[in-house]
């Protein structure tokens, strides 16, 4: 399981054609950069869970979808509470039919906010083992970082601007479930979800595919830096 934030708009740079001689070309976008964030789960068969949308406030609207679980966050992030609430209503009923008994391992960053004292509790009581990955460690080891997040993020930049084009405005609270559940259908593929597991040794297990160089401190690369205007002594010292 891993999280991460979508914009509801198409904020990057593309090409497009434009008349002759016109140097800059205009597109019409959205105001709205509050980013949204999703909670998806790949499993081990290739696989995927209902992912769930978590929406930045204190007020829930009704938005009714068959693709997601919805939720509402202060801050936009999973918190102790939210991460209790996705196990109990996601996680757990979505795969206690296909562990038939048997003890459910679940991957996960080591966020302290994942693990409070009621969660494990309640892992515990169900038969879950929870397995937190070492600090910056993410990069070679979180399958949905190292292969899924940038399939799932090109495919909801083409629904984004598919929605734009067919409504003339951008994505709000009422269109991302449908329109991020397109994209999660699209990207998280069997063979997407599969390729995740092998890329970071777990399924087949492999522990030699992750390199020693994968897990060395970062090096510093520049430690030369400078002022705009010259400064007084002894802040330019």
């Amino acid at each position: 399981m891993d999280e991460s934030r979508f914009p509801p708009s198409n904020q990057g740079r593309e090409r497009v054609v434009g008349h002759q001689g016109t140097k800059t070309q205009h597109k019409q976008g959205n105001a709205n950069r509050e980013n949204v964030t999703a909670i998806i789960t790949i499993c081990g068969d290739g696989s995927k869970l209902k992912p769930t949308v978590i929406f930045k406030g204190k007020n829930f609207h009704d938005i009714l979808t068959i693709l997601t679980s919805v939720c509402i966050s202060e801050n936009g992030w999973t918190d102790g509470e939210l991460a209790l609430q996705w196990m109990i209503k996601d996680f757990d009923p979505q795969t206690r039919e296909s562990a038939n008994g048997k003890t459910r391992v679940l991957f996960m960053d080591g966020h302290n906010s994942h693990y409070s004292a009621d969660l494990l509790e309640y892992c515990k009581q169900h038969n879950i083992e929870i397995l937190g990955y070492p600090p910056h460690c993410t990069h070679a080891l979180q399958g949905l970082d190292v292969v899924c997040f940038a399939k799932q993020k090109s495919c909801w930049k083409e629904e984004v601007n598919k929605h734009e084009e067919r409504t003339g405005r951008g994505v709000n609270k009422e269109d991302f479930a449908k329109v991020f559940g397109t994209a999660f259908i699209q990207a998280m593929t069997q063979d997407i979800i599969l390729a995740a597991w092998e890329a970071t040794g777990l399924i087949p297990f492999n522990p030699d595919i992750i390199k020693p160089e994968q897990m060395r401190p970062s090096e510093i690369t520049s430690t030369k830096s400078t002022f705009p205007l010259p400064q007084n002594s002894p802040t330019r010292a």
